[in-house]
């Protein structure tokens, strides 16, 4: 074998090798699912969306992160949704307002082009966009004018626990803590959090939505 061949080798090993510990320990990788019939595909846009493929890593969760749970409603799915209340906190969402511990989330305009969602009939909505800051940083969020909200509810999170809320705040996109089949979340079952797009459903050249930051 042939001296530069032999190098190329060693380092398809060594970089395979280091791969293998990362994909191990550290990384794994998530497709959001592209189902016409749930619309629930669109419960994180307009961060994520139906076909997105997601880089996922592995680590304690923060206020502000999403993060990826076994779901409760369906076990053999996941659900993907941002961490909004950890022990102890008291979380308040009345008139579409989120208030943590008595404190308003600050929120403000949207900068990103308005974006539309399938919902259940097929058809396409339209979606009003802000941006909301938790956790010392800033994500878009999106909700329907016409879609049902939630119930004005306040909750005590429990320890041990997570309270988590989709990017999509109105029904029947979003899929969360908020209702009763999901529920607070176990801290040591959502130890997987969404920090990079790789690419869109339409591949690398998505030019807008490939290797963006989801934090």
């Amino acid at each position: 074998m042939k001296p530069w061949m032999r190098w190329s080798l060693w380092i398809i090993l060594i970089v395979g090798a280091v791969f293998g510990v990362f994909r191990y320990f550290f990384i794994d990788f998530h497709v959001v699912p592209d189902d016409p019939n749930d619309p629930r595909s669109w419960a994180n846009s307009p961060n994520l969306e139906p076909g997105d493929q997601v880089l996922v890593w592995r680590g304690d969760p923060h206020i502000g992160d999403l993060v990826r749970c076994p779901d409760p409603s369906d076990p053999a799915k996941w659900l993907v949704a941002r961490v909004i209340g950890t022990a102890g906190d008291r979380i308040e969402f009345v008139d579409g307002i989120l208030r943590i511990n008595g404190f308003r989330v600050t929120t403000g305009g949207c900068q990103g082009s308005a974006r539309k969602v399938v919902d259940p009939s097929g058809a396409e909505q339209d979606m009003i966009c802000w941006h909301e800051e938790l956790g010392g940083s800033k994500h878009d969020l999106q909700a329907n004018p016409n879609g049902a909200g939630f119930p004005n509810q306040e909750w005590k999170v429990e320890q041990g626990k997570l309270f988590l809320m989709s990017d999509t705040r109105t029904q029947p996109w979003a899929h969360d803590s908020r209702e009763p089949e999901v529920g607070q979340l176990d801290v040591e079952s959502c130890k997987q959090r969404l920090i990079i797009r790789l690419m869109s459903k339409k591949g690398w050249g998505d030019a807008e939505r490939r290797m963006t930051f989801l934090f």
